[in-house]
């Protein structure tokens, strides 16, 4: 063999055995004992029986429980039945609607093109929506035929505002006898809907209806983040869904996370309860006249809710929020710069109340203080059918338990109990 191709010889195979090395030793998820992370199985153990002590008392069917320590997971279970019927137990591979908590992947979208200097925290919404250009706060309404009065705001949302709920832009759920009239009057859903329906379209509507307060100067949970997700639309020039597919999901190699999924996948998807007068739950396909259980799955699929839009498993889930506790970063891939990561759970509505205790709130992140359980620090969110997680920094650990809910009254108390345990499972 002449040397020349002696030499491309070694280097071809050095090539293909790195690559061969590199899969071989990849692994996705790694996973470790609570002991071997400083915790207790048999403390952990207790959620299980938690989660069915709700099962049974007929307020939840169930719940897939992921908790991860020091990168590794070393707790799952999948407690309870995703039917009615109780034919079909929860699976770790289910997949969940996760409402809200696609929230904070759309504020990372939005906090990526910011360091790529695309579009900056103090750029006003209307350089990307023209109808945010002249504002109004409501000054009235008339519930007997849904008018309302209005004045010009002083100032117009910009995307920090967007990004921290303080732009003014309201949900109808959270305001029932005003702006759930006035949203459903011009067809702009809360959450995502099967409707053949734009963000493109209902977003620019959104522009025209009047502000809830004065731009920045009140905390208000509500459509920002579905207003933030047209604006990612519009400064990177693609649908929402597929630049969170090229940026965030495809990088971390997150498969089972999405805003719709082919309808192949409706055998995995759990079914959806509601409370009932009798304060237990009834499983059901149709949630309002915009909104079907199976919206994953069936429907036009075209409403990229960057507010509510995303279903998937815990385990992928879980993969986000790793890159998170990472700094931004994740199987040597970097979704964002450290200094952005961490700027996105710090305080960054200054004095302003904030509505749920001593809390804070960051870029898409609700920030701990002085909470009864988790450690001041500790980021998080959940959606409203009745999922949550949460990031503890200071401890390297993940919680994620996903329910299926519509707006559970219980949330609260199985958090309560879900934080006391697992925080009671550290060994002395």
């Amino acid at each position: 063999m002449k040397p020349l191709h002696l030499i491309l010889t070694i280097f071809l195979f050095s090539i293909l055995y790195s690559c061969k090395v590199k899969n071989s030793t990849f692994t996705k998820y790694q996973f470790a004992k609570p002991e071997d992370v400083g915790m207790i199985s048999d403390s952990l153990a207790k959620i299980d029986e938690m989660v069915m002590n709700f099962v049974n008392e007929k307020k939840y069917p169930g719940a897939v429980t992921l908790i991860a320590k020091n990168g590794k997971i070393i707790y799952e279970s999948e407690v309870g039945w995703s039917d009615s019927l109780k034919t079909e137990p929860y699976r770790k591979d289910h997949l969940f609607r996760m409402a809200s908590m696609t929230k904070p992947i759309v504020s990372v979208a939005a906090m990526q093109l910011i360091e790529k200097g695309k579009m900056s925290l103090d750029d006003l919404v209307s350089k990307y929506i023209p109808s945010f250009n002249e504002t109004e706060v409501l000054t009235s309404f008339n519930a007997a035929d849904t008018t309302f009065t209005s004045k010009p705001s002083k100032t117009t949302p910009t995307i920090r505002q967007l990004l921290t709920h303080t732009a003014g832009v309201p949900y109808g759920f959270m305001n029932p006898p005003v702006y759930g009239a006035i949203l459903a009057k011009n067809n702009i859903p809360d959450l995502s809907t099967y409707l053949p329906l734009t963000i493109e379209e209902t977003m620019s509507k959104m522009g025209n209806l009047p502000l809830a307060h004065e731009p920045g100067k009140k905390w208000q949970y509500g459509l920002n983040t579905d207003v933030l997700g047209r604006v990612i639309e519009v400064v990177s020039g693609e649908k929402l869904d597929v630049y969170i597919q090229k940026n965030i999901l495809n990088p971390l190699d997150i498969d089972m996370l999405d805003f719709y999924f082919d309808s192949s996948q409706k055998s995995n998807l759990t079914k959806v309860f509601v409370p009932n007068r009798k304060k237990t739950i009834t499983q059901v396909s149709n949630m309002g006249k915009m909104y079907i259980s199976d919206y994953p799955t069936d429907g036009a699929k075209t409403y990229l809710s960057g507010g509510s839009g995303m279903t998937g498993t815990a385990r992928d889930y879980f993969i986000f929020c790793q890159a998170m506790l990472n700094n931004g970063q994740l199987y040597n891939k970097r979704i964002l710069e450290e200094k952005t990561a961490l700027a996105m759970h710090k305080n960054q509505i200054d004095t302003i109340p904030y509505p749920w205790g001593a809390a804070k709130f960051g870029f898409g992140f609700d920030v701990s203080k002085e909470h009864p359980f988790r450690p001041d620090g500790t980021y998080s969110w959940s959606g409203a059918f009745s999922t949550v997680f949460w990031i503890d920094p200071s401890n390297q650990l993940i919680v994620i338990q996903l329910r299926q809910v519509l707006q559970s009254p219980n949330n609260q108390n199985i958090n309560r109990q879900l934080e006391k345990i697992v925080y009671n499972s550290f060994a002395k």
